[in-house]
């Protein structure tokens, strides 16, 4: 990792009860990633280059949703889903995948100009997709954080989806 990640505050919507239609909206709020990495919690991070997009809205993130439980069985504590979205495009997103959680343990979180993945390696976990229209987004990644410390981090070679981003791969790697 080319420096410490904590010191980002994403956004992202709350997806709950109250505003499970998928055209139902809150204000975004702060997603302190500080706070989110601290000590004694277990938090799984994955980029997906964007919300909507085909890879992503058929195969990876449904496969992190379907996993739920396999997830809090392994303690983990949150999984953040991230994209260069904005935080009312992730939460439609995720609303359209079927998510609805009071107690918010997915978070559709909005890495604008993807940033934090830039921080974790450049080009390696960000990528210009200016040329397709897109403008700079996350790659296809996954982390683990443990007590504060990066445990795992993989990425796609390509937009693609394979073993490396895999829901499987990570519950292995916990």
């Amino acid at each position: 990792m080319s420096s410490d990640p904590t010191d980002f505050k994403l956004k992202y919507v709350p997806i709950d009860g109250s505003n499970h239609e998928l055209t139902s909206c809150k204000p975004p709020v702060e997603l302190d990633l500080a706070k989110e990495f601290a000590s004694g919690k277990t938090v799984v991070v994955t980029g997906a280059p964007g919300a909507f997009t085909p890879t992503c809205t058929e195969q990876h993130i449904p496969d992190y949703l379907k996993h739920i439980k396999d997830f809090k069985a392994k303690g983990v504590d949150r999984v953040i889903v991230l994209t260069a979205n904005d935080p009312f495009v992730n939460a439609a997103w995720g609303k359209a995948l079927g998510y609805v959680d009071d107690e918010n343990y997915f978070v559709f979180a909005s890495d604008p100009e993807a940033k934090f993945s830039s921080k974790l390696g450049g080009d390696t976990y960000a990528v210009d997709m200016s040329k397709a229209g897109m403008g700079i987004r996350t790659s296809r990644y996954t982390s683990i954080i443990k007590d504060g410390s990066l445990t795992f981090l993989g990425n796609e070679d390509t937009l693609g989806f394979s073993d490396i981003s895999a829901a499987s791969t990570v519950l292995e790697r916990l």
